[in-house]
């Protein structure tokens, strides 16, 4: 099974492109692929066995004092997003975490989630001073959760839309919904007014139209071209909108350094070279080389998906003691 990247990486990384939050700061509170759903689009890959026991995975003093020494670093990003390669609702302490955060800093700090927990009114709770929450919503009907999602035995469709519902009506902050279009799952015009009730209970800020733009899970879970996209963006809700590519500044990079940042951005998701420039603030060329070489001494490998190269730090097998 894939190794629990916590034992050699850093649990800050970036500030990577995000194409809904600009520069962001990822903060990973749980281990490698600790998830609540087995999504077929996901791009970290397989979720080996599905889970809803929350716990403190990891120690939250780390979690913060890791973000400490990053932020003063000098660091700036747009936000501070506390997600990575699993369902941060899962570590039990997440609302100590998001607080903490908030005393260090006054970037923003949002929370990626799937919504699976949002059942729980301690999860609710533990969000609520959070400056955004972004959930996941695929799936229109119990059959295409449990096509797309693959969620854990104990969650259905109807606990995970309550959950999403409740906690709307508690927070205070944003919600950007992202719905997550597959071509052959849920991109027909007949999904799209599915879609409706369900977005009216739980009335989001935003709606984020999004489809596989990096190697997913599965084969499968094929890319919407992007006129497709922006036509059901318009049939879904006058709030949706199509998530459009990141840009970032650039800014000069130590090779040492260089590598470090980059093999971080890659273990939490695949990313093309320009990814790398944008949301690391770094010359194309340079990342152009530093990858090259990389993917050269098999320290990365490659993989290419809708004719982009995509970067991806390959998963270490471990034995089980």
């Amino acid at each position: 099974m894939p190794r629990d990247q916590k034992t050699t990486t850093s649990l800050i990384y970036g500030p990577v492109p995000s194409r809904r939050l600009g520069r962001s700061l990822g903060v990973d509170i749980v281990p490698y692929k600790t998830c609540t759903y087995d999504c077929i689009y996901c791009q970290i890959g397989r979720t080996p066995q599905t889970t809803i026991e929350r716990k403190p995975y990891i120690p939250a003093a780390r979690i913060v004092s890791e973000l400490e020494v990053r932020l003063r670093s000098g660091v700036r990003p747009d936000y501070v997003t506390v997600g990575g390669s699993g369902e941060p609702c899962l570590h039990s302490e997440i609302g100590e975490i998001i607080l903490k955060i908030k005393e260090m800093t006054d970037v923003p700090v949002a929370v990626l989630t799937n919504g699976a927990l949002l059942w729980s009114p301690d999860v609710r709770g533990a969000l609520l001073p959070a400056d955004v929450v972004l959930p996941s919503f695929d799936a229109f009907d119990a059959h295409s959760f449990q096509k797309i999602n693959r969620p854990h035995p104990d969650i259905s469709f109807e606990t995970m839309i309550q959950g999403i519902a409740d906690f709307r009506s508690v927070y205070s902050g944003r919600i950007w919904l992202e719905i997550f279009i597959i071509k052959g799952v849920n991109d027909t015009e007949d999904a799209m007014a599915a879609f409706g009730p369900h977005i009216a209970e739980i009335n989001p800020d935003r709606i984020h139209v999004n489809t596989a733009v990096r190697p997913p899970a599965e084969k499968y879970a094929g890319q919407v071209s992007e006129e497709a996209l922006q036509r059901l963006a318009e049939k879904l809700d006058p709030r949706a909108e199509v998530i459009a590519e990141f840009s970032g500044e650039s800014r000069d990079g130590n090779k040492d350094d260089m590598n470090q940042e980059i093999l971080e951005m890659l273990s939490r998701r695949p990313c093309t070279a320009q990814d790398i420039a944008a949301g690391l603030g770094l010359p194309l060329d340079a990342v152009d080389r530093q990858v090259t070489d990389m993917a050269r001494s098999q320290t990365i490998q490659t993989r290419r998906s809708d004719g982009r190269l995509y970067y991806f730090r390959p998963a270490e097998k471990t034995t089980d003691h």
